[in-house]
């Protein structure tokens, strides 16, 4: 049995990884060249990329609509930028563009130089302070979806122009949530340069575990574990993992459950992926008893990589494939890297595949949100709401998991 300690952080882990039904009804109202054993350097300055696709998405004024269907109007490229999760934070970072940031939450704190800019983050029950954004004079602010649409809301009314984001179900979503990151603070050719280093990686992984065993895996999130439908797993099974939770946990549409000891009592665990923590994986007996435990086949991967909707997730699916697959990784990166050739043109395909994320054709704009939310945020700023219905609606929870959320910022 958890302890109440543990349930709590359970809880508070879990909402940052759902989708808020509430959102809908707001809307209407361094070259980064990276060696075998390299990151991306945060703050690297990317080598530039110009295209005619570049060059008319970057164009100013520009109309971008959000996840709500706002349109957010933009007369010329920001140069104060507030965001308001640190995955934003560590985008804008990977564009070498932190000098655009004035604030950032104190979950942001883990990126270089981030503890200078102003922090927006709330005391108490708040997680945004709105007076502290709005201090900021931001020309425009970049609001993770796992914001309240209340905040958002109230950001508007006064004055301040937000996009938010919509939830990243995979990969391919945080590509594409880079490349709109990029149009929106005018950053396109450096939006373009990370998704090719992303793409790299992943070609690199995708190379070395063709044709190999997966890796029968569970996600272990202090309780919670990652279906369908979330980049988590994306990434994982991307990694060559097969993640058996998947066909036997009831998964609502955030993607994100519950996994109780007599469910992973039946299952044939070999690995247990956890971030950061070993205190993420349950202390009890049918835990414990997996080869995955006895064995010693527990893989710690950097939480502010594998839990952000950002460029350096592909970091983390990285270290997987390195660890499961250790000589077919070394094999293709010995003879892919700084060769291997991806189609990293986010701004030349269709513009409305994803009516969410892309530039609008029009100049005018209106005054709603976007409002959905996704696991995204590490450090883990919601919490699910109390009913265990799909999507873990209640805004009021968030404000309940905000006391919890400031003591494990500064425990970790």
């Amino acid at each position: 049995m958890m302890t109440k300690t543990t349930t709590v952080l359970a809880t508070v882990l879990a909402l940052a990884m759902v989708v808020t039904p509430a959102a809908a009804a707001v809307g209407h109202g361094a070259t980064s060249t990276t060696d075998a054993g390299s990151s991306a350097a945060p703050g690297a300055t990317h080598a530039s990329v110009e295209s005619s696709s570049t060059t008319d998405h970057c164009a100013y004024p520009q109309t971008l609509r959000d996840a709500s269907g706002t349109q957010i109007e933009l007369t010329e490229a920001p140069e104060r930028v507030v965001t308001l999760g640190p995955a934003s934070a560590q985008t804008m970072w990977e564009f070498g563009a932190q000098d655009k940031v004035v604030g950032v939450t104190q979950f942001a704190a883990y990126l270089e130089g981030a503890t200078e800019k102003a922090n927006v983050s709330g005391a108490g029950q708040t997680r945004i302070s709105v007076e502290r954004v709005v201090a900021q004079e931001p020309d425009v602010v970049l609001a993770e979806n796992v914001t309240s649409p209340e905040t958002v809301s109230k950001l508007r009314d006064a004055g301040v122009t937000v996009y938010y984001f919509n939830n990243s179900e995979s990969i391919d979503d945080v590509y594409r949530k880079t490349a709109v990151t990029g149009q929106l603070v005018g950053e396109c050719d450096a939006a373009v340069d990370s998704v090719r280093f992303m793409k790299e990686e992943m070609a690199i992984v995708e190379n070395a575990t063709d044709g190999e065993e997966p890796r029968d895996f569970l996600y272990a999130l202090f309780g919670y574990t990652a279906g369908e439908n979330t980049f988590i797993n994306s990434g994982l099974t991307a990694a060559g993992g097969n993640n058996l939770a998947v066909d036997v946990v009831e998964f609502p549409p955030s993607g994100y459950a519950p996994i109780n000891p007599e469910t992973v009592a039946n299952l044939s665990v070999d690995w247990i992926v956890y971030p950061g923590t070993p205190s993420a994986i349950p202390q009890n007996e049918a835990w414990n008893r997996t080869t995955a435990v006895q064995e010693g086949n527990l893989v710690a991967v950097d939480r502010n990589q594998i839990s952000q909707p950002a460029p350096r997730v592909v970091l983390a699916v990285r270290t997987l494939a390195k660890t499961w697959y250790p000589e077919s990784y070394e094999q293709a990166n010995e003879s892919l890297r700084g060769s291997v050739q991806v189609d990293a043109d986010v701004y030349g395909q269709n513009d409305d595949e994803e009516t969410t994320t892309t530039a609008a054709t029009t100049s005018g704009g209106d005054d709603g949100t976007e409002m959905s939310t996704a696991m995204g945020e590490t450090d883990a700023t919601t919490a699910p709401d109390a009913d265990g219905s799909p999507g873990f609606g209640p805004v009021a929870v968030l404000a309940a998991a905000a006391l919890v959320v400031g003591a494990l910022a500064r425990r970790d």
